[in-house]
């Protein structure tokens, strides 16, 4: 398995290569896949963590949700605050929005924190559609956009 930075330098390389264009979802998931994540945004997430000497776990944490047994596993588990989960989101369909609402419900004791690839997109094409961020704020789950806020390392969730 590569190491997230490695995985990031290859592909700016390549979204370099291929100005003005950029690489297709099947490429993102390939290059993910180099070091055993499903997404280039999770990556980029796990490389901005390791450059900032955050220690963390790909999805070594999974819950139990809603009254049938499902389970949820995390993204990311940060080490130095077993507590902590992180999950990262470039799209938040309702099944997600559900989803997240069940696993935060039925695991009150756990701290999840969402990490959006782009916090003002619009839950819906509506035009006063609900943005991602404020979908978060409503439901009183801690947000950023793009990396972990250094905040939650130190146990600060409410500023956004």
């Amino acid at each position: 398995m590569l190491k997230p930075k490695t995985v990031m330098q290859r592909w700016n390389k390549l979204c370099e290569e291929l100005k003005p264009k950029s690489p297709g979802r099947r490429q993102a998931k390939e290059y993910a896949k180099l070091c055993g994540m499903k997404s280039i945004g999770e990556v980029r997430c796990a490389e901005d963590m390791d450059s900032r000497g955050i220690k963390w776990v790909y999805e070594r944490d999974t819950l139990r949700y809603q009254h049938l047994p499902q389970k949820y596993t995390a993204d990311f588990t940060l080490v130095d605050n077993g507590d902590l989960l992180i999950e990262y989101k470039g799209k938040m369909t309702n099944d997600t929005r559900k989803k997240m609402l069940s696993v935060k419900r039925s695991n009150p004791d756990r701290k999840i924190c969402i990490v959006f690839e782009k916090a003002n997109n619009k839950l819906s094409s509506r035009p006063n559609s609900t943005r991602y961020f404020q979908w978060a704020e409503a439901n009183e789950i801690p947000w950023s956009e793009g990396v972990v806020k250094s905040e939650w390392l130190e146990g600060e969730f409410n500023d956004n």
